[in-house]
């Protein structure tokens, strides 16, 4: 019942428990129909916490795909930051590639003045003209040459400025192509990983939303299931309180005729007085309407609650008018017995059970001892077991 009206509730789907229909049907159901449909309520119930559990670990692994990728994410964050400081690097290297270039362009022209030059001057192909010639280059000349001989003619600070900015350009060449490749490498690794995560959580999501599908559709089996056992319920216990009642009543006129001698006086309220079961089913599914909505001091709706704020008003819905604090709704209705419960009941809850005065919680029975309560601040409407609180007081239905 908790996870049937629990997942109802939260899903906007309305609980609605129907009396058996006596009209035409003198016959109430007999016990064996109860416990048939008993049987395969449980059945169901058993159905849906399977499959409940099987969300749960849809749930949980779903969950854990989404730290996977919040991590995953963090690490994409981080690539694409290096990415740009790459992008960065790149463009301060181009701009020292292009500043070197011209340098090497600048010491190629002083070169080829200083031969044209000494060509000039020499009247024919002298020492810096034979290097500019040497296929191997300047370097192939100077290695053919000797050092020093070429270093003590004339253009020694022009070859050697040559020379360095040929291996300044050629570093920067090669360190701008190595930061364009791994900008470019990054950023496609990152794309990947982005791509991969997103598609696995895309995945498990899906699978969440197919689970939670199954599981409604058995929910509302289940619910359905047991609103039927609570009609057949219902309508047996009419009959037996009508037979118990009618009983009683020949068993009264008979004392009556027979004594004259004083009675002792009557209590407040009489045990048939209370709402009828109708009223109680009425105030039992309002007040499941409500789960989740959240407790607050005082509160008696629309969005929030107090333990009789919750219960004052589902029972304004049966017709039946309570007042606002779990002390007087103790005294608003004649107290039935704990096994004798029916749905709409109040169940009230003490510090000290022998003392009606501790009365500090309420809440309305739904069934299958169940209740739905507002508990405290800090928690929503919701259901609870009739002994999650402890062991109740005392209950009470309350009169219309």
């Amino acid at each position: 019942m908790v996870i049937a009206c629990g997942v109802l509730a939260a899903l906007g789907i309305p609980v609605a428990l129907p009396r058996w229909q006596l009209d035409g049907n003198p016959k109430p159901p007999s016990q064996a129909q109860i416990n048939a449909a008993e049987n395969k309520a449980k059945q169901q119930q058993a159905a849906l916490g399977a499959q409940q559990g099987k969300l749960s670990s849809a749930n949980a692994q779903l969950a854990s795909l989404q730290v996977q990728a919040e991590v995953l994410t963090q690490r994409y964050d981080q690539t694409l930051v290096d990415e740009q400081r790459a992008a960065t690097a790149y463009q301060v290297t181009e701009a020292r590639l292009k500043y070197a270039q011209r340098a090497q362009d600048a010491s190629q022209q002083r070169l080829a003045r200083l031969a044209a030059s000494e060509f000039e001057s020499g009247g024919g192909f002298g020492p810096m003209t034979s290097m500019l010639g040497n296929a191997g280059g300047p370097q192939g000349y100077l290695n053919g040459v000797g050092l020093g001989q070429v270093l003590a003619q004339n253009g020694t600070d022009t070859v050697a400025q040559a020379q360095a900015n040929d291996v300044v350009a050629g570093a920067f060449r090669k360190q701008a192509h190595d930061l364009l490749v791994a900008e470019q490498s990054d950023l496609a690794a990152a794309n990947h990983l982005k791509l991969a995560v997103q598609a696995a959580v895309t995945r498990q999501q899906a699978f969440v939303q197919a689970s939670q599908a199954k599981r409604n559709s058995l929910a509302k089996q289940v619910a359905s299931a047991q609103a039927h056992v609570a009609a057949l319920k219902s309508a047996r216990q009419a009959a037996l309180a009508a037979a118990a009642s009618a009983a009683a009543a020949k068993a009264a006129a008979q004392a009556s005729a027979g004594s004259t001698q004083g009675s002792t006086a009557a209590p407040s309220w009489a045990s048939s007085s209370g709402a009828s079961a109708t009223q109680g089913d009425v105030a039992a599914n309002w007040a499941l309407s409500q789960l989740g909505k959240p407790y607050q001091w005082g509160a008696a709706g629309p969005q929030t609650y107090d333990c009789s704020g919750l219960t004052m008003v589902a029972w304004a819905h049966a017709g039946v008018s309570l007042l606002h604090y779990t002390g007087y709704q103790w005294d608003e209705g004649p107290h039935v017995p704990l096994d004798q419960l029916q749905r709409g009941d109040l169940l009230f809850y003490a510090t000290n059970n022998s003392d009606p005065d501790t009365i500090h919680h309420v809440g309305i029975y739904i069934g299958n001892g169940m209740m739905v309560d507002a508990p405290f601040t800090g928690a929503l409407v919701r259901i609870d077991s009739i002994y999650q609180p402890g062991t109740p007081i005392g209950a009470v239905r309350p009169a219309s």
